[in-house]
């Protein structure tokens, strides 16, 4: 049976490290009603589910399930991407990853799924994976990065950068649920040679607010730093659920490199 209204409330309160008393009065609401809501002593108004919702930051995803478990109907559209009101978004996506070339960037959606890469994001991956490359390791950022047979050989000091995607895999897993999360941080940690600790989330593997990878294959060396950027007040689920990932050079080398023609033949 899925979970009460008040359980979930509770379960991403206790997420967000948010005390009773935090969330009541960010919400602008008593304790006891809190706790009443929490232990489905009182049921909550509409508009009371969506102000719980947004002062814990809830995605709009999960938002349209806490209105759903209260038994009201959904606040926000799941537009598919290839619709056409959708266009707008995708024009603006592809204009803001060209005016990132030559650095690389790619979209990607919830489940680490890419969906659109860059000139310069196509350039790097080309000149680090091999004929023998399954296409399918290079579909998923999580998987590309685990796969013995994607970029994994070429990463230098390519555990604290795996812990720290697996950690955003179990955050997201904790915070959001569902299969695909489950069966994706199964799915990469069945590649061989991934620690048993990366099976149970540790908030000490938490990266700051980038990410730095470096590359390395022969003589050629690249050093990058990355971040992920996200649809700024977005009111549909698939629009916030989009992510852009943005990588710029760590060294004056890197940055020559991206400057390059790439070579012919």
């Amino acid at each position: 049976m899925p979970p009460a209204f008040g359980e979930l409330l509770r379960e991403w309160r206790q997420a967000r490290r948010y005390s009773q008393a935090r969330l009541a009065e960010d919400a602008e609401v008593s304790t006891r009603h809190l706790s009443y809501l929490e232990n489905g002593r009182s049921s909550p108004s509409r508009e009371m589910v969506l102000v719980l919702a947004s002062a814990l930051e809830v995605p709009l995803r999960e938002r349209n399930q806490w209105l759903a478990r209260a038994g009201y109907a959904p606040a926000y559209t799941e537009t598919p991407l290839t619709e056409a009101a959708m266009a707008p978004l995708r024009a603006a996506v592809s204009r803001m990853l060209e005016h990132h070339d030559p650095h690389p960037a790619v979209v990607i959606d919830r489940f680490f799924d890419v969906q659109e890469l860059n000139g310069g994001m196509t350039r790097l991956v080309q000149t680090f994976v091999t004929p023998a490359t399954p296409p399918e390791a290079l579909a998923n950022v999580l998987v590309a990065t685990f796969h013995p047979q994607a970029l994994r050989p070429h990463i230098v000091d390519w555990e604290p950068l795996a812990a720290h995607l697996v950690e955003r895999l179990h955050r997201d897993s904790r915070l959001a649920g569902g299969e695909r999360h489950a069966e994706l941080l199964r799915r990469i940690l069945a590649f061989p040679g991934v620690p048993e600790s990366f099976a149970f989330p540790d908030p000490t593997r938490a990266a700051g607010p980038g990410v730095a990878l470096h590359l390395r294959r022969g003589d050629l060396e690249l050093r990058f730093f990355s971040f992920l950027c996200a649809v700024g007040t977005p009111i549909d689920v698939t629009a916030e659920e989009l992510h852009l990932e943005l990588y710029h050079p760590l060294d004056a080398a890197t940055a020559t490199w991206l400057r390059h023609d790439p070579p012919s033949g």
